[in-house]
């Protein structure tokens, strides 16, 4: 008889602890479930309070390209005017010395 009561025995653990089983894993779905019911209601607040203007990113990013265009364009622009300056510079420096040349020579001249 010992033999079957111990098999009750084990055979009620078996079921209580499987009832505790049962019950904490209904207990982790349902949190599970309201935690998971809560974000998607927070995330249809936060959708409808923060919409998304798509015509606005893309109304950004057609300027910023323009932008983009225009900055280009005045380094292009820079560039010339720099080399311009450079040569205006050379030629100022050249005219200078055919002028203290010149000079020279028509004090040659006149002396």
């Amino acid at each position: 008889m010992k033999e079957g009561q111990l098999k009750r025995q084990v055979e009620s653990c078996t079921n209580q602890l499987q009832g505790n089983v049962d019950l904490q894993s209904a207990q982790a779905i349902t949190t599970f479930q309201m935690k998971s019911e809560d974000n998607f209601r927070r995330l249809d607040d936060l959708k409808d309070k923060f919409q998304t203007n798509y015509q606005a990113i893309e109304d950004y990013k057609l300027v910023k390209t323009q932008f983009r265009t225009k900055i280009e364009d005045f380094e292009k622009s820079l560039e010339y005017h720099e080399k311009l300056a450079d040569e205006i510079e050379e030629f100022l420096a050249e005219s200078n010395v055919k002028k203290k040349v010149a000079i020279k020579r028509q004090s040659r001249q006149t002396t």
